[in-house]
């Protein structure tokens, strides 16, 4: 392996851990908002339209990958409302970061440096050849 090769590998790791990261960092803030004021920003029809989308996405993929029918639908449920769940609070993250002040810089940086060091071990995690 040049060097080359080791530079583009560590700016990809880079560029997706920080992207990640980002939104770890929005996930946490959204999830704190719904937390503190008991409000999630979206209404309720637009959470049913990601669920739906979600459920549809997820089931198509689980019967790609052979799985059976009664199981099917209960992976597609629960990957959706993972994912539904996840993009609610990133979307309550953006929206209470517009109504509210944006953190101080030394707080930004403690959160996305966290945040990103977990997404890189996520990556890692998910990307390893067991």
């Amino acid at each position: 392996m040049d060097q080359s090769d080791v530079l583009r590998k560590l700016y990809v790791h880079l560029a997706f851990s920080f992207a990640f990261g980002f939104v770890i960092l929005l996930w946490a803030y959204g999830f704190y908002g719904i937390i503190m004021t008991k409000e999630v920003y979206l209404q309720a029809h637009y959470v049913a339209f990601a669920f739906t989308l979600f459920f549809i996405t997820s089931s198509v993929f689980l019967e790609n990958r052979g799985v059976e029918m009664p199981y099917l639908l209960a992976g597609g449920a629960l990957l959706s409302s993972i994912a539904t769940f996840v993009t609610i609070c990133v979307v309550n993250g953006i929206l209470w970061l517009s109504n509210n002040s944006f953190p101080p810089a030394d707080v930004f940086l403690l959160g996305i440096s966290l945040s990103s060091l977990a997404a890189f071990i996520i990556i890692k995690l998910v990307t390893s050849r067991v």
